[in-house]
């Protein structure tokens, strides 16, 4: 798995917009004020524990973090 960069999906069908991602992840998260998610897809690797962290806690499992 070495060498291969981190990638980061949100489905937005099952994103309910609670924004504990935000919470937990607040480098790669940020729900605007009008509802939209922004996040990093292609996240440092010194921040694999913040995406995992975010993708641990969300209620309706809507993040991804894998490698490719």
């Amino acid at each position: 798995m070495r060498g291969r960069k981190l990638r980061v999906k949100v489905d937005n069908d099952r994103c309910e917009r609670y924004a504990i991602c935000q919470m937990e992840a607040p480098d790669l998260f940020e729900l605007s004020p009008d509802g939209r998610l922004f996040y990093t897809k292609r996240p440092e690797e010194d921040q694999v524990e913040q995406a995992a962290a975010a993708a641990r806690c969300c209620p309706m499992q809507a993040i991804k973090v894998d490698r490719v």
